[in-house]
């Protein structure tokens, strides 16, 4: 077992807070929020009709993506048309409730998510958008040669195809469980 899988199977051993707690010590805060409040409260009230990421948050030069750590209590917080249908609250878009991780340790916080909420929460994004970009790329070997964003998140959560297959089933056996 390599260090890299080995470091996935131990986040998959913790609890989604501890895991949350160990990336943010691993790759440090969010600079900043989301969304800006402004046009948050706005685009909730109707006002404008476009929410933009804010682009301060954006880390996938680096390898790594922003997720909401209350993605274990709401659905799609990223989503402008669930956030203007469920008006979520702003708190879940402040910088202290964001964490960066790679591809991998990704599906392994939705993986936690899905095993503690008994498949209410993560277990959606999961399937439908983290394990087949992981498979893409790491099983089936489709590996990305762009943008430079794509390449650097390919890189950063590296693991070969038998392992990738190894952790994707343990994955899947623990949130079936």
């Amino acid at each position: 077992m390599t260090e890299q899988l080995d470091q996935y199977m131990q986040l998959l051993k913790l609890s989604y807070s501890d895991a949350v707690a160990e990336l943010l010590q691993k790759y440090g805060p969010a600079k900043d929020s989301y969304f800006a409040e402004d046009n948050y409260q706005a685009f909730l009230a109707g006002e404008t009709y476009s929410l933009p990421k804010n682009p301060a948050i954006d880390r996938t030069a680096e390898g790594l993506y922003c997720h909401h750590i209350d993605e274990s209590r709401y659905l799609n917080l990223a989503d402008p048309a669930m956030i203007k249908v469920q008006q979520y609250p702003y708190a879940s878009q402040q910088k202290t409730r964001l964490v960066y991780c790679n591809l991998i340790e990704h599906a392994i916080l939705h993986a936690l998510i899905a095993i503690a909420s008994k498949q209410e929460f993560g277990y959606a994004e999961l399937e439908k958008e983290l394990k087949p970009q992981i498979e893409k790329w790491y099983i089936e070997g489709k590996q990305p040669t762009s943008p430079a964003e794509a390449v650097a998140c390919y890189k950063a959560a590296y693991l070969s195809a038998d392992e990738t297959f190894k952790l994707m089933i343990f994955i899947k056996e623990l949130v079936k469980a």
